[in-house]
């Protein structure tokens, strides 16, 4: 008798260790957006596969870093102040003396526009209780959209940053900005297929 008590208690435990089967009945439907899937500032991008993303914050829409121990930092962001103006903030950065023109600058295209391409190199200040790194680089670009500019900075130790380089330029060639947010249908055919 006392070996059936023993398994008849396991038994009886095991039994209540289940939760009560679920079911769930769908009612309804909606077409996905791209809110579904999370798209900062409505740009839709694609990263290198060896850069990891970090959570954006107040000032970086997106936020990746890169290369050895992962010292490269990309970020793009929105900010206010005139093109020349967060140029010569970035070279202010690095000692580099202010440009007085926008000449002083190539141009590259980026989400159908032309940004400025801003690089500089030697030792990186950042500010916001960060302290100074030595040979450090920067490849940066700024759009203007009047009110506001589009950044994209990569800064990081100068032969990282410089390996970075080609990466860097695709992953900005990349860009898409959002304007529908639906989802077509894999079998759906855009309106331009129809076109005749």
């Amino acid at each position: 008798m006392r070996i059936f008590v023993p398994a008849a208690i396991a038994a009886l435990l095991s039994s209540g260790c289940r939760g009560p089967e679920t079911s769930i009945h769908v009612t309804e439907t909606r077409e996905l957006t791209y809110h579904d899937q999370y798209y900062p500032g409505d740009l839709k991008d694609r990263p290198p596969l060896d850069w990891r993303r970090l959570p954006g914050t107040q000032f970086r829409v997106l936020n990746y870093v890169a290369g050895e121990n992962e010292e490269v930092e990309i970020v793009l962001g929105e900010t206010s102040g005139g093109v020349l103006e967060n140029a010569n903030r970035w070279l202010g950065q690095f000692g580099v003396s202010p440009a007085t023109s926008l000449s002083t600058f190539e141009t590259t295209p980026f989400l159908e526009g032309d940004a400025l391409v801003v690089e500089a190199s030697g030792t990186y200040r950042p500010g916001m209780g960060r302290g100074e790194q030595e040979n450090y680089a920067l490849i940066g670009v700024i759009l203007d959209r009047g009110q506001s500019q589009v950044t994209l900075k990569m800064t990081g130790p100068a032969q990282q940053v410089e390996a970075q380089r080609d990466a860097f330029f695709k992953y900005m060639a990349s860009f898409e900005k959002v304007d529908e947010h639906f989802i077509p249908a894999e079998n759906q055919k855009k309106d331009e297929d129809f076109d005749e």
